[in-house]
């Protein structure tokens, strides 16, 4: 019995002492297990009660794009340095899952600042703060997935770090196969696929005729969002609602193939609504959005850089510098990209948004180019995977 104990004891210890997931930070040692390779794709393992155990207080909430794009050590986002900073964004999360994660972390009494990352506005069923905010120590300590997450983060010591102390995730920015335009190519269409269709490759320059009219959102849709502003108000936390920056290729294809109004009425919704709950007046609740016909999100496919000195990765996973840009125009009031969004300029908005998409437009002609390419390109691999 004292044998299997002290072996079960050496076993959380190593451990604790690798710390794969970065959980503990007690110990931290140059070429022992500084770089953490394990730490990306176990976020919901730990993200969460790490939040709350390290008491952030900027935090930021949303997706894969999120996690990936959104620098939280950003000047503006912290308040020059004076506010502790977490990204507690998740690989492929829905936005029930968002939802629960912004509100479990207004929550938390430390937490001043949020920024979240709008996909939808309803809600669903959430954990309990105590399931989300205790850690799984037998998963972190003593179970064998993390035996050999440990013995991996040893090993792969000599490797470019994957994500940092305050949850920004790399991603595939660094992978050695994502060197040539071609292959960057691949990576585009692949992502792109369930957003490509027929009408795509042509693109489309109707007039938007299906812009929203003003018309309010009924009192009964939008719960989660509502839920959201009405907690931000009373917990007195400065709430960002983010629309993420779309490469110009997937704005393209989801217009063509969704309709010029898709956008816009998605966004009318989320302001309409911050609008009724704040009663028109109120700075601490924010609508920003960022998809812009602008050189920022319209980095070429065959711009002849590997990936690491790209601006994109693919059509929806953005890098910090891009990231860094949102929180410029957010924080440092720099005008030159993207627009907060209120009921009063959304037509503004909506107008100077359309103007500027025709302009970019002419002006680029590579875009019809690149987006009839990754057509092809998706469309031949469905060929070929059903042959």
């Amino acid at each position: 019995m004292t044998a299997v104990l002290l072996m079960v004891g050496c076993f959380g210890l190593f451990n604790w002492i690798v710390d794969p997931y970065w959980y503990f930070r007690d110990f931290e040692l140059i070429g022992f297990n500084v770089i953490k390779p394990k730490a990306a794709g176990n976020e919901r393992l730990v993200k969460p009660a790490l939040m709350a155990r390290l008491g952030s207080e900027a935090v930021i909430v949303g997706n894969s794009a999120a996690e990936v794009g959104l620098p939280p050590t950003h000047r503006g986002f912290t308040k020059g340095g004076t506010l502790a900073p977490f990204n507690l964004a998740v690989p492929s999360a829905t936005w029930n899952e968002i939802y629960c994660l912004a509100m479990f972390a207004m929550r938390q009494p430390s937490v001043k600042r949020l920024v979240v990352g709008v996909t939808g506005i309803d809600e669903g069923a959430c954990p309990s703060d105590a399931t989300l905010g205790n850690a799984d120590y037998g998963k972190l300590l003593f179970s064998r997935s993390a035996f050999d997450a440990s013995r991996e983060t040893m090993r792969m010591q000599s490797q470019r770090a994957s994500m940092t102390r305050e949850g920004l995730w790399y991603f595939d920015r660094y992978e050695r196969d994502r060197q040539t335009d071609d292959a960057v190519a691949e990576n585009f269409g692949a992502v792109m696929q369930s957003s490509l269709c027929r009408a795509a490759s042509g693109g489309s320059d109707a007039a938007d005729k299906a812009l929203p009219h003003g018309s309010a959102v009924p009192s009964n849709q939008g719960a989660g969002l509502r839920k959201l502003i009405r907690l931000a108000l009373q917990r007195k936390v400065e709430l960002i609602l983010l629309f993420y920056p779309n490469h110009v290729l997937l704005s393209e294809a989801r217009r063509s193939c969704q309709g010029p109004g898709w956008y816009w009425n998605w966004l009318w919704q989320t302001v309409s609504i911050v609008d009724q709950e704040t009663h028109g007046d109120s700075g601490q609740i924010q609508v920003w959005q960022f998809a812009d016909y602008a050189p920022v999100n319209g980095e070429r496919i065959h711009a002849g850089k590997p990936a690491r000195d790209r601006l994109w990765q693919d059509a929806i996973h953005f890098n910090e510098e891009v990231g860094a840009a949102v929180f410029d125009a957010i924080y440092s009031g720099d005008p030159r990209y993207g627009a907060r969004v209120t009921v009063e300029n959304f037509d503004e908005v909506v107008a100077r948004s359309e103007d500027e998409r025709r302009t970019f437009l002419a002006n680029n002609p590579w875009v019809r180019q690149e987006l009839d390419e990754l057509a092809r390109r998706v469309s031949g691999s469905s060929a070929q995977s059903h042959r």
